[in-house]
């Protein structure tokens, strides 16, 4: 099983001296050309602002406080917002709690434009009225970004993902590839044949076509979130 822990002291400082990433997973392991990591800043530091041209990025606060500005639109970001930044739109984002801000990022090449945050700051707060059960009513989901406003390509999507405590999420399996992203809770992952104890910051990859589900054997909630894709459908 591809799994991966989220580790501070392994991120590297970026070149404003300030942002320190950690990468989890290749894109040759992801199957897509998708990259993501984590993203650590300090209290009252601020990443230099900067932009991709034809990529686009998306941010989900794991832990702490602060602020984004896309462009000119400027929003403050809380624990589980997730910001969706278009390619070529300059942006920043700045610790503004008392602890470390920790965020999980992605960015990839959409295969048609953007439309997210063309008029403003596209942030989605986490919002628990917008679960739906899916997967036999074992799992609850609920999608802050479309495949469409993430430029695609068809099958590209994100969203946050909860298996209630005692509950075993029913064992599927879908032709895309799917990463798994930990936020609070443990539980034990299965992966094909594999089972492995997860936990918050963990990070797993689940292969196309392979049969895969969460047994939440704890007291409290598993938070995840994920992104599905299909495999080499993103430009290199």
């Amino acid at each position: 099983m591809l799994k991966a822990t989220c580790d501070r002291g392994k991120a590297e400082p970026l070149e404003d001296g300030v942002t320190h990433i950690s990468p989890i997973f290749t894109p040759e392991q992801v199957g897509a050309s998708l990259r993501h990591g984590w993203a650590f800043l300090g209290p009252g530091k601020a990443m230099a602002a900067h932009r991709h041209d034809d990529a686009a990025q998306l941010y989900v606060v794991y832990a702490g406080q602060g602020e984004a500005r896309v462009g000119r639109a400027g929003a403050p970001l809380r624990e589980f917002d997730a910001l969706l930044v278009p390619p070529g739109a300059e942006h920043l984002i700045a610790g503004t709690g008392y602890g470390e801000l920790i965020l999980f990022w992605a960015t990839w090449k959409p295969v048609s434009p953007v439309l997210a945050g063309a008029d403003g700051i596209a942030i989605e707060r986490f919002d628990r009225a917008r679960l739906k059960p899916a997967h036999m009513e074992t799992f609850y989901h609920f999608e802050p970004f479309t495949t469409e406003t993430m430029g695609g390509p068809k099958r590209f999507t994100t969203g946050w993902g909860l298996v209630e405590a005692g509950v075993a999420s029913e064992l599927h399996k879908h032709p895309t590839a799917e990463l798994y992203v930990f936020f609070r809770g443990a539980t034990v992952q299965q992966v094909g044949l594999e089972c492995a104890a997860v936990q918050a910051g963990d990070s797993v990859m689940v292969p196309a076509n392979t049969m895969h589900n969460l047994l939440n054997y704890t007291d409290r909630e598993v938070l995840l979130y994920w992104i599905e894709v299909v495999p080499d459908s993103l430009p290199g």
